[in-house]
Formats: structure tokens, sequence, C-alpha cells
């Protein structure tokens, strides 16, 4: 909610939720600690999806904490935990087939320069070897979301959707965290915006706190290497955990208990799904 002073209708709803809806809210986030290992690591990154905000803890202290930009309803953030092991300064951005044929197949027929200005490049196929194409001499309107044959690949730069930095921990989604060009979107309070990728309020932060124990790595490579323009892979001197969790009520850490929206609608199957009585023997 923002901070504003006003008894508003938003204000108002959450004054008079009642106390019973917040104890169940409460027990439906304990039985999601139920699913998790006790242990997260004696120093991991953890992302609560539904406070959008990424916590960088380390024997039980918090390090580093920011705001993030998650998943859309229809384009969710997964839950799952795995280990990130590597960074990429500069990094491309392969456009995801959906998005090239959803997202940017309409804007490039409307302008015959979209790709051009945002430093997007086509080509034939996927592999590293794949073939340039020219895209002035595509016929971009007998191409559809069924009939999409082209990879688009944005290089690195300020325009890039990915910003600077790529924190990569593999994963069966696809799903990182990252950089971005729009820095704006930080500022509201709600932040689903994204395909399901994580974007980052403050990128140079997490990678100089990842990269604190290589003396190679000041803040002042680190940005010059940004600078560069140039592309390169970076890996981490010891792999760090990732969580990406859905929490609506938590406490924080001075103790305090927080709630937040379920902007998934995840706490109502969930409630369901614990009410349901178990079959007969």
């Amino acid at each position: 909610m923002k901070q504003d002073g006003i008894v508003g209708s938003r204000t108002l709803e959450r004054l008079n939720t009642p106390i019973e809806k917040r104890i169940r809210q409460i027990e439906l986030n304990m039985e999601r600690w139920r699913w998790i290992p006790r242990n997260l690591g004696n120093r991991y990154i953890l992302v609560n999806i539904a406070d959008f905000t990424l916590r960088v803890n380390e024997d039980r202290h918090s390090k580093l904490k920011m705001r993030v930009v998650v998943g859309r309803p229809y384009g969710r953030t997964p839950v799952f935990s795995a280990k990130m092991n590597y960074m990429v300064i500069n990094p491309y951005w392969n456009v995801p087939r959906s998005i090239a044929a959803k997202e940017i197949l309409p804007k490039v027929r409307k302008d015959p320069h979209y790709l051009e200005g945002r430093g997007i490049r086509v080509f034939r196929g996927w592999s590293e070897r794949a073939t340039e194409i020219d895209p002035g001499t595509i016929d971009w309107a007998m191409l559809n979301r069924d009939s999409f044959p082209y990879r688009l690949r944005q290089d690195p730069g300020p325009k890039n959707a990915l910003g600077r930095i790529k924190f990569i921990f593999p994963n069966k989604f696809s799903v990182y965290l990252h950089d971005t060009p729009t820095r704006s979107l930080f500022k509201e309070t709600t932040r689903d915006f994204s395909h399901g990728c994580i974007r980052t309020e403050r990128p140079i932060d997490l990678a100089l706190y990842l990269l604190q124990d290589d003396p190679r790595w000041t803040r002042d490579a680190l940005l010059e290497t940004i600078q560069s323009g140039k592309r390169k892979v970076v890996k981490l001197g010891e792999p760090i955990p990732v969580h990406l969790q859905y929490w609506t009520a938590w406490v924080d850490e001075q103790g305090l208990l927080d709630f937040q929206d379920d902007i998934y609608d995840r706490d109502r199957p969930l409630d369901r799904a614990l009410k349901e009585r178990l079959p007969a023997g």
C-alpha cells in the first residue's frame, strides 16, 4: 500500500479484515513452510514473490535487501529452489518465441525500424551457428503466432531487456534474476509486470556481494566491464542457494507480523485442499 496518509478504500478494507481471516492466512503460510527444507543454508538468496522483495541472508542476518518485479498473474514466477553458479555481464537476450510472435511481431508490422532501434537481430534457427537475416528481406505480414520460424536476439546495451547483468541458477523453468532498463517499475507498490523472470532493483550491489571473495572484482572493475559492452560470463567462487517462495504472511527481521495480498490467488485453493477430508480407510 502507498503511504499517502489517507484512509481510502484499500486501507478500510484491511482495517475491516476479520481476525479469523488473518489467523487462517498465517496457518496457510505455515503449511507452505512445511514444504521446504528447515535449513535454507548459511548463506542464501530468498525471494518472496508475493512481497516483491529479495533478501540475501548470511548466518541468520540480512546482508542485502531490494525490491523486485515478478511475473504477471498469467506469467507467474514459479516456486522452487536452485543454486546460482554464474552471472553474465552485458548479456544477449534471446527473445522467447512466445514473446516474439505475440508481442514484438505486431510492433514490427507497424514500424519497420522497430528491431533496429532496439538492437534486435534476426536469425534463422536457435543454434550458435544460425544464419543472421536482414529483417528488411522478411515479409512480416505473412507471419503469425503459429508460423514464426525466426529467432530474435537483442544485443547487449542500455536498451537490453535484461539490463546489464543476468544471474543464472539453472532450472527447468528457464527463470533467472536480471537487471532491467525499466527502473520506474520499482516505484510501484504492486510489482507483477514480468513474464516470469525476476527483475532486481540493485543488480550491481548483488553482483558485488556474490563476488566479494574475488579481489579482482571491485566496483570500478565491474562498472568498467559493463561499460565495455562486451558479454562476459563470470563464475561464482562458491554457488549460492536461491529460494523463490510465495508467502502472504511472514515475520520480518524486527519480529513484526506482515501480511501481503495474494497476487496469484493461491491461498484459496490451499485452504480448500487442507479442509478436504482424507478418504475413509
